[in-house]
């Protein structure tokens, strides 16, 4: 996939029509509004990126969620071929919305425009019956209000791998998400990261730590 913003706008529009032909409803910001029954309940045994799905370490899929934690190239060929995944997605227990680059130090319409196509690509799985889980990648703290259209008390998951530890409980960008959106359940998918447990924690949000697919097959090789 070409990372061009003309690349980004086609896939916008195109799976915006889709799901306006599904009866899908938007936010005056262009993002999909979804029902809490799309979304996943049930904490999952594993998650694990959707290229290690058929790992040996995979025993159950009807327990194991999929996850886009990965690097963008990896992402870029599932954001244009939602809908030719869905079977595979469906085998499984549910999905984690893509985790498509946006930071801080970006154009603000850039990340904007990056965060709409993630949800948008979970929109697409979640109306073809895949069970979701909210990402809760943003930028920087102004586009919090991009995720405003997720409904409250639904799963949701981000991920610690490849960032450094939070350096200082005044550090609040992860509270902030969590306080705006009020998650009721949250997974971890990496290594621990403890001042953001402890933020999980006061905003009285369960979280789980799920490992990352290399130390997965690290323990594997090990058995």
């Amino acid at each position: 996939m070409n990372r061009s913003i003309a690349s980004f706008e086609e896939l916008i529009d195109r799976y915006a029509d889709y799901l306006s032909g599904k009866g899908i409803q938007f936010n005056p910001q262009g993002f999909p509004m979804l029902q809490p029954q799309m979304h996943l309940d049930e904490w999952p045994e594993l998650m694990v990126p959707y290229r290690d799905r058929k790992a040996r370490f995979v025993h159950n899929p009807s327990h194991t969620v999929l996850c886009l934690f990965t690097s963008d190239m990896r992402i870029y060929p599932r954001l244009e071929k939602a809908l030719d995944d869905i079977p595979e997605y469906s085998r499984y227990m549910g999905a984690v919305g893509s985790d498509l680059t946006v930071t801080s130090d970006m154009d603000l319409e850039w990340q904007q425009a990056i965060m709409l196509l993630n949800q948008l690509y979970l929109a697409t799985l979640a109306v073809n019956g895949v069970k979701i889980v909210q990402n809760l990648r943003c930028g920087s703290p102004s586009t919090i209000t991009c995720l405003s259209c997720v409904p409250s008390g639904v799963m949701c998951a981000t991920s610690t791998l490849g960032c450094a530890n939070t350096e200082s409980e005044l550090d609040l960008l992860f509270a902030e998400k969590l306080f705006a959106i009020r998650p009721g359940k949250l997974l971890l998918y990496g290594k621990h990261d403890p001042i953001m447990e402890r933020q999980a924690n006061v905003a009285g949000v369960p979280c789980r730590i799920y490992p990352d697919a290399h130390t997965l097959y690290k323990q594997l090789a090990r058995t």
